[in-house]
């Protein structure tokens, strides 16, 4: 699909986040789950799969996809450093 003469790009990226415990998981799904209404320019979908959290990100171009993925690393950061702070 073109638009003003540009081929329109669609990226993806898939993360999976490992925990030590289910509840440690499900506690991280839930936070992730709240950032995933707020895509503007693409959009993601987070699963939890029993200890692991996976997020599949979806983009309509690269900047857009390395944007979402900066904000879902540095959150995934903050919950992993939490998990062995209170583990």
């Amino acid at each position: 699909m073109k638009s003003d003469g540009k081929e329109k790009i669609s990226c993806s990226a898939t993360l999976r986040l490992d925990f030590a415990s289910e509840k440690s998981a499900k506690a991280a799904f839930h936070a992730l789950l709240q950032e995933a209404d707020f895509s503007h320019r693409g959009g993601s979908i987070v699963k939890l799969d029993s200890k692991s959290v996976v997020l599949e990100i979806k983009a309509e171009d690269p900047v857009s996809l390395r944007a979402s993925l900066n904000s879902y690393l540095r959150l995934m950061h903050i919950i992993k450093s939490v998990e062995q702070d209170t583990g």
